[in-house]
């Protein structure tokens, strides 16, 4: 009888009542991978996108154990695997497997961690911080002087977004849902704060901008109020899209482009990591090893509480990066 795990389990598409922590087999890693006792695993945007069915390109299948990005401790190898990798600190993320005690990694894939991480910096920083450090300086050229526009400020990306755009000179706008969540986000620095939740947001934001406008725009929400986007970027500016979690942005109209002079533009990290060949991520390191950026770390969740975790997430009650504790302190 193989000897058993717990995980977090999606049976089929649809809500986060179809996650159940059930008892399974370890994997066996197999030429080419390694096996990670996993410490903590980032609720990743994604893990919810899975196991909703909303993306199908690099969907695991169904049943799967989610758990996009994690950091854990090597404690097999398969063939062709170098041995001396057994008992490192390594974090990996796009192949799933986080959300159980044991996951699955291609050994060429996961990215070693450095000692200066606590595992729970390990569990979150291979997504969230390049991600910001690519938005700010690839997708979003930001020059000092300039102005950036960023939702969900009291997120994860967000809250690192406004941290990188800073260092680099920009004047940041923030935006938020709420008092609480506004409140929340202060501690990472924008220049001002607007509650997207009010009627008035876009005039709040041209009135900080001189009637301007803001050069670039971040929005990982998109949905039917995106095109609000348009009433507040600047002529030449480019509004960035990372994500649709509060659904797919209406289309745009090619003559509002022509007319203003602005770009829409869409990111994946993994591009923009592919042409800089990881250049960034020593100053990534050092940024976060002596605590210059933080990454937002605001709630740890039990293994047993992913559904509840996934829940709050998509009713957007959660701020920050949130965290599955699987293993812990290993």
């Amino acid at each position: 009888m193989s000897k058993q795990m717990r995980a977090a389990v999606v049976a089929e598409a649809g809500g986060p009542e179809t996650i159940q922590l059930k008892n399974v087999a370890i994997p066996e890693p197999g030429p080419g991978q390694l096996r990670i006792r996993v410490a903590y695993a980032s609720l990743n945007p994604l893990d919810t996108h899975a196991r909703a069915f909303r993306v199908k390109w690099g969907h695991p299948g169904f049943p799967f154990v989610p758990g996009y990005e994690y950091a854990g401790r090597v404690d097999a190898v398969g063939e062709g695997v170098d041995k001396s990798l057994i008992g490192t600190r390594v974090a990996s993320h796009s192949e799933w497997g986080g959300n159980g005690e044991f996951a699955i990694a291609t050994a060429a894939r996961v990215i070693p961690v450095p000692d200066g991480y606590s595992w729970q910096t390990a569990a979150s920083f291979s997504t969230c911080v390049p991600t910001a450090w690519h938005l700010v300086h690839s997708a979003g050229q930001l020059k000092s002087g300039m102005t950036l526009m960023v939702h969900s400020a009291a997120g994860a990306v967000g809250s690192m977004v406004t941290q990188v755009a800073k260092e680099a000179g920009a004047k940041v706008i923030g935006l938020a849902g709420g008092k609480k969540k506004l409140e929340y986000a202060r501690q990472f620095g924008a220049d001002h704060l607007v509650d997207y939740l009010a009627d008035d947001w876009t005039d709040q934001v041209k009135k900080l901008t001189d009637d301007h406008g803001v050069d670039v725009i971040i929005d990982g929400n998109a949905g039917p109020a995106s095109a609000k986007n348009y009433e507040v970027i600047a002529p030449l500016g480019n509004v960035i899209y990372i994500g649709a979690m509060a659904g797919q942005a209406p289309e745009v109209n090619v003559s509002l482009l022509i007319g203003k002079s602005f770009s829409v533009t869409g990111f994946v990290q993994f591009f923009h990591q592919a042409r800089t060949k990881g250049s960034e991520n020593a100053e990534i390191e050092q940024k976060l090893s002596s605590g210059r950026w933080s990454i937002a770390i605001e709630r740890i969740f039990e293994l047993d509480q992913v559904a509840e975790a996934q829940r709050l997430f998509e009713t957007r009650q959660l701020t920050g990066r949130s965290l599955i504790r699987v293993g812990g302190e290993i």
